[in-house]
């Protein structure tokens, strides 16, 4: 039996957040912004105008919605690496998958 080519290692979340990411290409500091698509423990799905190179190291800070019980400055952020970018996909934006390496959770100013 054949396996999926995808195959998935984590539940994705649909959320649709602000998103800012960097990254360093050809020694050149680049900074873009977008908005997730869905997010998951160990990756999220970006859609964005610019987006990075696959396969480079990125980082970056999404800005989650206000819900109950949270700080609104609630933010989660990462490093990881661009697993693959597609083409003018959902709502006519360039997206990209990302890897996560190392996550934190941020209220405001403080780290969990």
């Amino acid at each position: 039996m054949e396996t999926p080519r995808h195959a998935r290692k984590a539940i994705r979340f649909p959320l649709e957040a602000p998103i800012v990411f960097w990254w360093t290409d050809t020694g050149i500091e680049k900074r873009s912004e977008g908005r997730t698509h869905d997010i998951s423990e160990v990756g999220a799905f970006v859609l964005a105008h610019i987006c990075p190179p696959s396969g480079i190291q990125i980082g970056f800070k999404v800005f989650l919605p206000v819900l109950p019980g949270f700080e609104p400055k609630t933010r989660v952020e990462a490093v990881g690496q661009v697993l693959r970018v597609e083409q003018a996909g959902v709502e006519g934006r360039d997206g990209f998958a990302i890897s996560t390496w190392h996550t934190l959770l941020r209220f405001s100013d403080d780290v969990l």
